[in-house]
């Protein structure tokens, strides 16, 4: 059932592309491509977990995250290399696309394995909505926007920089997970946290245009 959804939701964003011209082609093609990734993932965190269901591993914690964020950012990795050094803060834009494509797909996943009734699924959505599909996004965000901020580094310094956003992406996403876990303090701070982050990124990218405004008016 989960291709058939992924295909449901995939096959007319494909047709809408026909109709769309440069980076709208693009942040529709990362959006389509973070729903294949879900559909990867799916399939990968499961097949692991039952690979290491005999040990303490928690999938949530040690696997997934792993998984999940280097399946949303791999065509930022994989276009790098093609397109040289001509990349801008739109990164942090297609990198988001990717990971709320990815979002879409594991709502999906959990939303039909829910039992919950009347307004539960609503509210259930919703609270998803602002919390995990966020969280998706911001994680590859931030791996696209850092990727754009450390231009200017050599190229031979990009396997490690991409290793290191990488790493970042991972720790939170696995901090994630773990506190959404508890009750409490933790699990405020879980469902805080990821709006707070993508209001920060907003501000980032924001300020970017800003910059570039203020550079544009002393030219």
């Amino acid at each position: 059932m989960i291709v058939a959804f992924f295909l449901a939701a995939a096959i007319p964003l494909c047709f809408l592309q026909i109709f769309l011209e440069g980076k709208q082609r693009v942040i529709v093609s990362f959006l389509v491509w973070g729903l294949c990734a879900g559909v990867i993932a799916y399939y990968l965190n499961s097949s692991l977990a039952d690979l290491f269901a005999s040990t303490t591993m928690i999938p949530g914690i040690t696997i997934a995250p792993v998984v999940e964020e280097f399946l949303k950012a791999l065509p930022l990795f994989l276009i790098l290399p093609l397109t040289g050094r001509r990349y801008d803060r739109s990164l942090l834009v297609l990198a988001m696309a990717s990971g709320f494509g990815f979002a879409i797909l594991e709502n999906y996943v959990y939303l039909s394995d829910l039992t919950l009734t009347g307004v539960g699924p609503i509210v259930y959505a919703v609270l998803r909505g602002i919390t995990s599909s966020l969280m998706h996004g911001c994680m590859t965000a931030i791996i696209g926007y850092g990727i754009f901020l450390t231009s200017n580094l050599s190229k031979r310094s990009l396997p490690v920089l991409l290793f290191g956003l990488y790493t970042i992406a991972i720790t939170l996403h696995a901090l994630y997970n773990l506190l959404v876990e508890y009750s409490g303090i933790g699990r405020v701070f879980a469902i805080s946290a990821p709006l707070t982050l993508f209001i920060l990124l907003l501000v980032a990218y924001n300020w970017g245009v800003l910059i570039g405004e203020v550079d544009g008016q002393k030219e």
